[in-house]
């Protein structure tokens, strides 16, 4: 199974590149030298969650050839992210049994989970009770011992850039303590926020941050006042399963 992983498209974003950027990612993504199996697209899919700019966001993923599969990053907005999807693409998943965009898609040798960490106004988002329920029931409702990915738009603990880590609402030792007592099962966190390729674990568990289709952000591992954008490589992440193991590259793009 080969699985392409993009993030942060910031279509609308003011003084940014973004519709060109993400029409270049895509085309990558298309003329893969494998054909993929399904695309992750970890939140953030326009930039202030205005209705004409998920139109021009769904208008260029729409051109993917293979299904895709996003979440809410803290620029969406759940419920202005689900009513686009029923608008531009019907065919994806809704809701289940939960106030967030949260859901299971089997069909594929990996299961995929879904988690909404949308809240408003804050920026490194929060996992409430309902949506964290929801996870650790899904995590645990798996008699089979398929091997999972969970997707969620933030890096899920601090990574050392200054101006993506903080105000969490302690949502992130939650989530590590479900991740953790699945490490059996769960192969993958795929997610975002940090517009650069960055890599963890969660006791094992791999956790990779996709690079921003839209532009790249400094490397501030000392205290910045703001986000400040720099250029280089763009890009996106390939995940490869295959005989039980998983295997991630990050394929460059220029922008």
């Amino acid at each position: 199974m080969y699985i392409a992983h993009i993030s942060d498209l910031h279509i609308g974003a003011p003084s940014k590149p973004g519709e060109e950027n993400l029409k270049r990612v895509i085309g990558e993504i298309n003329r893969f030298c494998v054909p993929f199996d399904c695309v992750l697209v970890t939140g953030d899919i326009v930039h202030g969650s205005a209705r004409k700019h998920y139109a021009e966001a769904f208008a260029f993923l729409n051109e993917l050839k293979v299904p895709y599969y996003l979440i809410p990053g803290n620029k969406d907005g759940t419920d202005n992210l689900i009513g686009a999807l029923r608008t531009y693409y019907p065919f994806h998943p809704l809701p289940q049994s939960c106030d967030g965009l949260q859901y299971v898609v089997d069909g594929y040798p990996l299961r995929l989970v879904a988690v909404d960490t949308f809240k408003e106004g804050v920026m490194n988002g929060a996992l409430d009770e309902e949506r964290f329920l929801w996870l650790k029931n899904v995590l645990a409702d798996n008699p089979d011992k398929k091997p999972m990915v969970v997707m969620v738009h933030q890096f899920p603990f601090e990574s050392g850039l200054k101006t993506f880590d903080g105000g969490a609402e302690n949502w992130y030792e939650k989530f590590r303590y479900l991740i953790s007592d699945h490490k059996d099962t769960v192969r993958l966190v795929a997610c975002g926020h940090l517009h650069n390729p960055v890599s963890g674990n969660i006791d094992g568990v791999p956790v990779i941050a996709a690079p921003s289709t839209n532009w790249r952000a400094k490397y501030d591992f000392v205290p910045a006042e703001n986000i400040v954008a720099e250029v280089r490589p763009l890009g996106f992440y390939v995940h490869r399963w295959d005989a039980g193991q998983l295997t991630s590259y990050l394929v460059p793009v220029a922008g």
